[in-house]
This record gives structure tokens, C-alpha cells and sequence, in this order.
């Protein structure tokens, strides 16, 4: 039995049943890796852009992030801060866009968001209009945005504009958050699969633009970005043109739920919503619900960061020289690792791209069979595949 194709997940794929056996397949090839090898430095944050046009911000800040590590290059505080809003931003928008056009007509039963009541859509729409409109202050393009290598492309400024949007959009979501909660509850999907986590952190905190990634596999560690090879590994099956990394050996996930079971979330509003996640929850449907408290707590950190710019200036003096650098940060599907090889010419030499579908890839494979073996139901398996909002571009980069 095929199902081709996944519907209302970026990408295409099918799943395919063979001898009481289910498996995730993902359809196409893009070779980003390979048709970077030998171009310039400056460009890489541009092209790296272009794999995904739903989170291609992070693409692009990772990519900044492994030059500067590579080049030995310290941006200002106030480009940290901008990179932070941008991260916030865009997964905001993703987060808005899954969530109110992808996952909830599942739970209303309905085969598309034009089923589903109109005050959720207008809710999903201003979340994702606000959130773009602040990626183009500071990138110029939500799709396709603008960053520098030492920077960012434009200055972010007068932001009471943008506090007041965020604002009144977090006062939107709030009114309708517990209704919204209760439409979660009742899932014919449960499934429970013990896995690892993983997920950039700083001090303990949740931090998109953090300096430590904080694992669980078996037991919680925290190892610096550079260092991600001595946990990771990747390997391949014929089936599919995606990897399958292990942490540690082990299977592993990354975003929402990862973020949620592995850092605090020091945000008024959104730390309360997390209480559930006190100890480590391995429930995928849970990746909804930590998706709704994270809209939260970007609005709220967006507006903390907004009220409390540093200074500094917005780009610094680049020279290139030989050598790697590893740039991490959190995309809306989760951790998100660039690692380049650099002459002294500044001409990348090796690439290497590790996206959160990826990451989860090997979870999404186990979760569907155990779906499938459990319920005997192919009319489920989508429905798994979405909790994961899965990004299949990036995943085949």
C-alpha cells in the first residue's frame, strides 16, 4: 500500500506499507552540500537562504554563524540581539503556519483550514503577518531574507511600532489559548516512543542563538557546537534520499518538544504553560502543544528584547583564512547545524548540513509503525508525519 502524497507538510513524500512494514519516503534531491563546494564565503549565507523558504532565516544566521567561528570574527551585542528577533520571528511564523493551517484541521476532522472556524484562521494569519513584517525591518525579505557575514543587513529602528503589533497579537492568542488547548485533548494518534532530545541552550535557558547544546540520551549532557561529530552520526538508507543520525547510538528528536523538555523557558506566560514538561515527555502529539506555547513565548521574548536593545554596531570587518566553523542555532523544527571548510581564500572546501527533519527522521519512521502495528488504520499515519511538521526541503538539502 503506497499513500502518496503526505499531504499538508512542507515537501514531498509518501508512505509506503510492505510486508507489515511501514516506511517514510522522501522523494527528492537537492545538493546544496555539493554545488557550495568552492564559492566564496560571502555568499554562502545567501544561497544556504534559498533551501527552505519557510525557515530560511535560520539557514541563513547558522550560515553567518559557522564563517564568523571559522574566521574567529565577534559580533556586537546589538547584531546578537537583532539575530535573536529574527530567529523569534520566523518561528513564529512557522509555528502559526503549522499549527492554525496544517495540524488543526485534523483535530476538527476536516480536510482542509477552510473547514475549520474562521476565528482561528484570522488568529493564524496576524500571528504570521506580524511576525514577517519584523523579519523584513531587519532582513529586508521574510522569504529569502538579507544577512551579512559580521552583521545583519539592516538596523533595526523606532521598534514601538513593532512592540505594539506583538503585543496586541499576544493579547489575541492569549483570549483564544485555552479553547484552543481543549480542541488539542481528544487524539486518536497517542503514540509513546522513548527517544533522545536535543537542543541549543544558553545557561540553562532556551536560547535559539544559545552557545551550548544541551542533549538527553540516556542521560542529560551538554557539549559545545563544534564538538556535535564526537555525538552524531549519520547514516543512510536506500529508501529515502533523508539520513538517519543517532546521538550516542541512540535515536533522538529535536524542536518544539526537545526545546521544551530540555531548557526553561524564561518567559512569564510561556513558563506556565510549560509546567508539564518538568520531566522528560516522550508523547508525539505533545510537539502541538509545546508549538503553541513556544508562539507564546516568542511574542513574549520578542517584546523583552525590543524593550532592551543593546548597542553596538550592526556589522564588523570580515577578513577570511583557513579553517572550520560550526554554526548552530534553533530553527522551528529544531536544532539546525552548519559546519564548513574554509581555504585561506575564503573558498569553502566542505560542507556539511544537519537539519532538525533529519534529526527526527529515524523518530518518525519508529512512530509510524507503531501506529500502524497498534491501530491497523493507514488512515492514521499522516496524521503522525504532521505532528512532526516535517521539512522536507531542508531534510534532502
Amino acid at each position: 500500500m503506497v499513500i502518496e502524497p503526505v499531504t499538508r507538510i512542507e515537501g514531498n513524500a509518501k508512505i509506503e506499507i510492505k510486508d507489515d512494514k511501514v516506511f517514510f519516503r522522501v522523494l527528492e534531491f537537492r545538493g546544496f552540500e555539493k554545488f557550495l563546494e568552492g564559492r566564496s564565503f560571502e555568499y554562502i549565507p545567501a544561497i544556504t537562504a534559498r533551501i527552505c523558504g519557510i525557515c530560511p532565516v535560520a539557514h541563513a544566521v547558522a550560515s553567518a554563524r559557522a564563517i564568523e567561528n571559522a574566521f574567529d570574527i565577534e559580533v556586537s551585542e546589538r547584531v546578537e540581539d537583532l539575530r535573536r528577533i529574527l530567529l523569534l520571528a520566523q518561528t513564529i511564523q512557522s509555528h502559526a503556519l503549522h499549527f492554525f493551517f496544517l495540524t488543526l484541521p485534523d483535530y476538527f476532522k476536516a480536510k482542509n483550514f477552510f473547514e475549520i472556524p474562521r476565528n482561528l484562521v484570522s488568529l493564524g494569519i496576524e500571528l504570521r503577518k506580524v511576525a514577517n513584517s519584523l523579519v523584513e525591518k531587519i532582513a529586508v525579505r521574510a522569504v529569502h531574507p538579507e544577512l551579512v557575514v559580521g552583521g545583519v543587513a539592516r538596523d533595526l529602528r523606532n521598534p514601538e511600532k513593532s512592540i505594539a503589533d506583538l503585543k496586541n497579537v499576544l493579547s489575541s492568542l492569549l483570549e483564544k489559548f485555552n479553547d484552543i488547548v481543549e480542541i488539542l485533548k481528544p487524539n486518536e494518534c497517542k503514540v509513546i516512543n522513548e527517544t533522545g532530545y536535543l537542543a541549543l541552550t544558553k545557561d540553562g535557558l532556551c536560547d535559539y542563538y544559545g552557545n551550548k547544546l544541551k542533549a538527553f540520551a540516556s542521560d542529560t549532557f551538554e557539549f559545545e557546537p563544534n564538538r556535535y561529530r564526537e555525538f552524531i552520526e549519520e547514516y543512510v538508507e536506500s529508501y529515502t534520499y533523508t539520513k538517519f543520525p543517532r546521538l550516542k547510538g541512540e535515536v533522538f528528536r529535536a524542536g518544539a518538544l526537545a526545546r521544551l523538555n530540555l531548557t526553561e523557558l524564561d518567559t512569564d506566560l510561556a513558563k506556565g504553560y510549560s509546567k508539564h514538561f518538568k520531566t522528560i515527555r516522550h508523547e508525539t502529539e505533545l510537539y502541538n502543544y509545546a508549538r503553541l506555547v513556544e508562539i507564546v513565548y516568542c511574542l513574549e521574548k520578542s517584546i523583552e528584547i525590543l524593550e532592551n536593545l543593546r548597542g553596538g554596531e550592526i556589522r564588523c570587518h570580515v577578513k577570511p583564512k583557513g579553517g572550520r566553523g560550526v554554526g548552530v542555532v534553533e530553527a522551528p523544527r529544531g536544532t539546525l547545524i552548519h559546519d564548513y571548510e574554509f581555504n585561506e581564500r575564503g573558498l569553502i572546501m566542505k560542507v556539511n548540513i544537519i537539519t532538525p527533519t533529519t534529526m527526527n527522521n529515524p523518530a518518525i519512521d519508529i512512530d509510524l509503525n507503531t501506529i500502524y502495528k497498534s491501530l491497523r488504520d493507514p488512515t492514521r499515519l499522516e496524521k503522525i508525519v504532521r505532528m512532526y511538521d516535517p521539512c522536507l526541503s531542508c531534510s534532502t538539502h
